[in-house]
């Protein structure tokens, strides 16, 4: 099925019947890697699948997104299809754009699998990185050595940065560059914050924020796990969301 936001064609999955939930993938991924537990959700729910704008079969943003934009749509979707109070059921990137939803409307419930948005510990010094990459780059543009400066910019930044298209890479800058820090204690919906104990991508203590900082929230560590505990272990991870949503 397709939806349009901002003149560019979203696509999404709608399978089941019953309570809505909306599931918002990682960034570089899909909703396909949610195969698995639509099965299983669409068994009690109907349940609402998302490729977010830049990735699967949806359409990039023709300039750059920012958070607000991601939650924007977000916003408009639930609206336009007559959803009432979802779950929102979100991984990495889908977990900081439902954190925000969260944060301003009504939510049921809301899990967050391995979820991105927020400061990291060593956030200055990435911060110092990155001014002495945009150093290096001016000084090499100025200068005109093209085979530094390629070099320089074929290496630099992570692996998603490195290879997302250039509306992509604005995107990510802006979508990271916020902290989701100051509105964790206006989400006021029961959460359930599943986590892989050896995830380094977004590392266990933040999983443990998210739990100190948002009230009504509940914290599951799989061990042997890293960042994508649905695929990693999916028996696991599926047994824990059948028996906090009541699927049979």
């Amino acid at each position: 099925m397709d939806y349009i936001y901002k003149n560019r064609y979203v696509y999404f999955t709608k399978e089941g019947s019953g309570e809505s939930i909306i599931l918002l993938h990682g960034w570089g991924v899909d909703s396909t890697t949610f195969k698995a537990l639509i099965k299983l959700l669409q068994k009690a729910y109907l349940v609402y699948a998302i490729d977010l704008p830049g990735f699967g079969q949806s359409a990039e943003p023709l300039d750059s997104y920012n958070l607000d934009d991601y939650v924007t749509l977000l916003e408009n979707f639930i609206i336009d299809k007559n959803i009432t109070n979802p779950i929102l059921i979100g991984h990495s990137f889908g977990g900081r754009i439902a954190l925000k939803y969260a944060s301003m409307h009504q939510v049921h419930k809301l899990i967050l699998i391995d979820s991105a948005g927020l400061r990291s510990k060593d956030y200055f010094k990435v911060k110092m990185k990155v001014f002495l990459y945009k150093l290096k780059k001016h000084y090499y543009r100025i200068t005109k050595n093209v085979m530094k400066y390629q070099n320089l910019i074929s290496h630099s930044g992570s692996i998603d940065y490195q290879n997302a298209s250039l509306a992509m890479k604005k995107t990510l800058s802006l979508v990271t560059k916020e902290a989701l820090n100051p509105i964790l204690k206006k989400i006021k919906c029961e959460t359930l914050i599943i986590w892989g104990k050896l995830d380094q991508v977004t590392p266990l203590y933040m999983g443990q924020t998210f739990h100190r900082k948002i009230a009504s929230s509940g914290l599951v560590v799989l061990d042997n796990v890293g960042h994508f505990p649905y695929l990693e272990d999916a028996f696991t991870f599926n047994k824990i969301i059948s028996n906090y949503l009541g699927v049979k």
